[in-house]
């Protein structure tokens, strides 16, 4: 695929199969991340933690309640890999932890799109996480970080999701052109 079809192509999944999903998907998705731009260059000022066990990923869901995702099915719609996204404190504030994060997470949505493989950018979790750091050492978040975003990945329910492209358009948004 060429970017253009990948980007065309990738939506957010809410249903995923149990199929697990490869190391080397893992690994490849991570390449991905770690090719983001980062505010100032400053790749210590993120972490990563991928969370592929079932237990931890529901008590997660737990926590933001079922009402959080769609479908009944808690904010991680039982995704096999749910990818944590931590920043440092004092980025918070400023808001790099968040703008680091977007571009981290896209760029891993368009390789899991690539990869054939369903994502999603959730944020239901992140708020419940932020107010229970006691939680932070078990997911891998190191002291002096916060969880700012999240990824499902997994394979997708339905195969259109990761292979039927939208239609190129440039209307969605108002776009106003300042000459």
């Amino acid at each position: 695929m060429n970017i253009m079809q990948t980007i065309h192509t990738r939506k957010t999944c809410r249903e995923f199969t149990d199929e697990p999903v490869t190391r080397e998907q893992i690994q490849t998705i991570l390449e991905a991340a770690n090719a983001a731009p980062i505010g100032m260059h400053d790749y210590e000022a993120v972490e990563f933690s991928v969370i592929t066990d079932r237990s931890v990923i529901d008590k997660i869901d737990a926590l933001a309640g079922p009402n959080a995702g769609r479908m009944g099915t808690g904010p991680t719609y039982k995704a096999p890999v749910l990818i944590l996204i931590s920043g440092e404190e004092g980025g918070l504030e400023r808001g790099t932890a968040y703008c680091n994060a977007a571009g981290i997470i896209e760029n891993m949505a368009l390789a899991a799109t690539d990869l054939g493989l369903g994502s999603g950018y959730i944020l239901g979790v992140v708020k419940a996480l932020q107010s229970h750091p006691e939680l932070f050492a078990e997911l891998g978040v190191d002291e002096g970080y916060i969880p700012v975003s999240a990824m499902t990945l997994g394979h997708a329910a339905d195969p259109a999701i990761v292979t039927e492209q939208r239609e190129p358009t440039v209307s969605n948004f108002i776009t106003h052109f300042v000459e």
